[in-house]
């Protein structure tokens, strides 16, 4: 019955599922994958392994393999937090909770939709903490060790594993332990070192190396403010659910086994406030925020009849804010399903001529619209409106090559240069009505 539940699931999501790009990252990361290329941006070598590997494997071109990959593999790891869950609450009904609140965060459905590098942390790190305490400590840090190379902010999530080390060590042997953590790091090691070694100068000092990676300069403070607001926008109406689940955990004399997971999250939050958070908009708690859902769904296994229906009561919230979770996912991928019905039109209209695109709106709107607006044949180029303007007679040669779509207003006289080669037009291209120079017949 649970596998039938997450087979429902992984339908409904998938069902949502195109070949749309998230961001500007999403654009070049596919095509770093199109080009098997592992020698650059090699802090994310194990996304670009991992992708290369799923794009050889499915036909559906390279845009919704990728999304297919992360929806797949985030599933896996809701499947693994389920299993810790069960492991620690010991309900099967209990332990699908975590699996329900996580479809609640607007960040994990997002990237679980739209390929998103940090879910694959997310589903990596918890395989390997669902390994973790169930003894197997190999596999699990095999699994970290690729969660680091799929993102080096994987890595501090590793106090998770040499605070729970002592877990279900009821002899108290200071051996067991010890043995559990030497175990774990040695496979990590043995799956991290050789990529970043092989890559070392790149992974280590290159443009997005982890020394030259552009970073906000948050103060401490604002680095907490900034995870504390992530964390409450996140959660919503589930807050209250997280907040007493790990109160109990903590105190609670019938939630002893999971006290010390518990802690473990909680450090690893705090952590990751005051070393993770450099970025605006890179959900560095994501991990942590799946995870803690783990311990809610103990306490409502595990509390007495009261508690756990009072916690029953806010569970039944929950679903108010994945509703909520859904539908944004929905509008999202809607409002890129139109950028890349754009993007098909002009390819089509621009036929063997280069497709110019003028004065897109920044970095990231330029790199998916080029590279949706890419074919095989031929790549189109993206210029901003102060760069075209400087260089115009400079795209009169070779005559004709060119077919120019601009995304703002222009005027004749803007672009009285290129009128002897071409003549302004306005053209639909899917949705949107756009300006078009194309070149006079000869």
């Amino acid at each position: 019955m649970v596998v039938l539940c997450f087979v429902a699931l992984f339908l409904a999501y998938a069902n949502l599922l195109q070949p749309v790009l998230q961001n500007g990252d999403s654009a070049v990361y596919n095509q770093q994958i199109d080009d098997r290329n592992l020698s650059e941006r090699t802090s994310h070598i194990g996304y670009f392994a991992l992708g290369i590997v799923f794009n050889a494997l499915l036909p559906f071109g390279t845009e919704l393999n990728m999304n297919i990959m992360v929806l797949s593999v985030g599933f896996l790891g809701l499947a693994a937090v389920y299993l810790t869950a069960k492991l620690l609450g010991q309900s099967r009904w209990a332990a699908l909770t975590p699996v329900v609140v996580a479809l609640g965060l607007p960040s994990q459905v997002e990237g679980m939709l739209l390929s998103e590098v940090d879910v694959l942390s997310v589903a990596f790190v918890a395989m390997a903490f669902a390994c973790y305490l169930r003894g197997a400590a190999m596999p699990a840090g095999a699994l970290f060790g690729f969660a680091v190379l799929v993102t080096p902010l994987s890595g501090p999530l590793l106090v998770l594993f040499i605070l729970t080390a002592n877990f279900g060590n009821t002899a108290g042997n200071w051996r067991a332990p010890l043995s559990r953590i030497i175990e774990f790091g040695g496979a990590a090691v043995l799956i991290y070192a050789p990529a970043v070694l092989t890559h070392y100068q790149d992974y280590v000092h290159g443009p997005r190396g982890i020394l030259n990676a552009p970073r906000s300069a948050f103060t401490l403070s604002q680095r907490v403010a900034h995870s504390v607001h992530f964390i409450t926008t996140e959660l919503g109406l589930m807050l209250p659910f997280y907040v007493i689940g790990a109160a109990l955990c903590l105190v609670s004399p019938r939630l002893k086994q999971a006290r010390l997971p518990a802690i473990a999250l909680l450090v690893s939050t705090i952590l990751m406030a005051a070393v993770g958070e450099r970025f605006v908009d890179v959900p560095v708690q994501l991990p942590n925020l799946v995870l803690l859902g783990i311990l809610p769904a103990v306490a409502l296994a595990s509390s007495a009849r009261g508690v756990g229906f009072g916690l029953l009561v806010l569970f039944a919230l929950c679903f108010v804010k994945v509703q909520s979770s859904y539908a944004g996912v929905r509008s999202e991928i809607g409002a890129r399903a139109r950028e890349r019905e754009i993007c098909l039109s002009i390819r089509e209209q621009s036929g063997p001529r280069v497709p110019v695109l003028v004065a897109l709106k920044g970095w990231g709107q330029s790199r998916m619209f080029e590279r949706l607006t890419s074919s095989r044949e031929q790549r189109a180029i993206t210029v901003d409106w102060r760069r075209f303007m400087r260089d115009q007679r400079g795209w009169l040669e070779p005559p004709g090559k060119y077919q120019f779509w601009f995304f703002r207003d222009v005027r004749k006289n803007q672009v009285e240069p290129l009128l002897e080669g071409y003549s302004l037009e306005s053209r639909r291209a899917g949705p949107r009505a756009l300006k078009v120079l194309v070149p006079r017949a000869r």
